[in-house]
């Protein structure tokens, strides 16, 4: 008989609450009123068709943050919290360099800051400790490995994800040439970001190789393809359908939803457990 695992300890409880407020905000401002960045965000984003992408990859993100509060074991959220470090870690490095872009000393400007400045730290910090708890405890949970060809297709997949969105943050200047829409180096690089967070999370489920351990990452893999749709869908005069780039975050996006929808059918009720 296999033991609980590790418990996820108070603080980083308490973190994961708040990282819900951040994801309820961005939420309310840029997803549903991606219109008026200007007045309401961190920084103004044009064209709409951009602000309200950015928005569809928070709405998609919102179940991944809020899943994990609800969690009781370690070994349940750690699948997602290097991806968090990673992705919140690259955003502010975008916002470093493009200080001057954005609306520095406002409402909106300080919630963005302050949501990429503390998670590397505090996340990084809290795996390493959890982990370091759970080798101590040798507490062991049941596994429940991955199909080879699902692995795989994490890999793949995710590999080229991550590959794509570090060439983006790069070389913000040369994605502006073969986007949809137009793009700034900011938006490309904060767009970036986010195909960084799907990637590196897709890495990570292959690494974690159990079907319950690998639950919580699972609603952005179902929603980026729903949310992203609706989003373009809303100002589609803005778009070039036509564009090669549209078509290939299309079908990573595709992929990943098919896997998402494979995924899904893991048993929920031992990821609560």
């Amino acid at each position: 008989m296999t033991q609980p695992g590790t418990p996820i300890a108070w603080p980083l409880r308490l973190w994961l609450i708040i990282e819900v407020l951040f994801s309820v905000g961005a939420i309310l401002t840029i997803a549903l009123d991606p219109v008026n960045t200007r007045d309401r965000f961190a920084w103004t984003i044009e064209p709409v068709v951009m602000a309200a992408v950015l928005g569809a990859y928070y709405v998609a993100a919102g179940l991944v943050t809020l899943l994990p509060v609800f969690a009781r074991r370690w070994e349940m959220i750690r699948v997602m919290i290097l991806p968090t470090v990673l992705f919140t870690g690259i955003e502010l490095v975008a916002t470093v360099l493009h200080w001057d872009t954005f609306s520095a000393g406002t409402a909106g400007f300080t919630v963005w800051f302050l949501s990429y400045l503390l998670p590397p730290p505090i996340l990084l910090g809290s795996y390493l400790w959890h982990e370091q708890r759970a080798r101590r405890s040798g507490k062991a949970i049941s596994w429940d490995p991955l199909s080879l060809e699902v692995r795989r297709t994490l890999l793949h997949i995710g590999g080229l994800t991550t590959l794509l969105s570090i060439l983006i943050f790069i070389l913000p200047q040369a994605f502006l040439a073969f986007a949809p829409w137009q793009v700034t180096p900011l938006s490309a690089r904060v767009f970036a970001g986010f195909l960084l967070a799907a990637g590196t999370l897709m890495l990570s489920m292959w690494h974690e190789n159990d079907r319950s351990g690998i639950l919580m990452g699972v609603p952005l893999l179902l929603l980026m393809f729903p949310a992203v749709t609706l989003q373009i869908a809303r100002f589609s005069d803005q778009v070039n359908f036509a564009n090669t780039a549209l078509f290939l975050i299309y079908g990573i996006m595709l992929v990943a939803f098919v896997i998402g929808v494979h995924l899904a059918r893991g048993d929920w009720r031992r990821a609560f457990r």
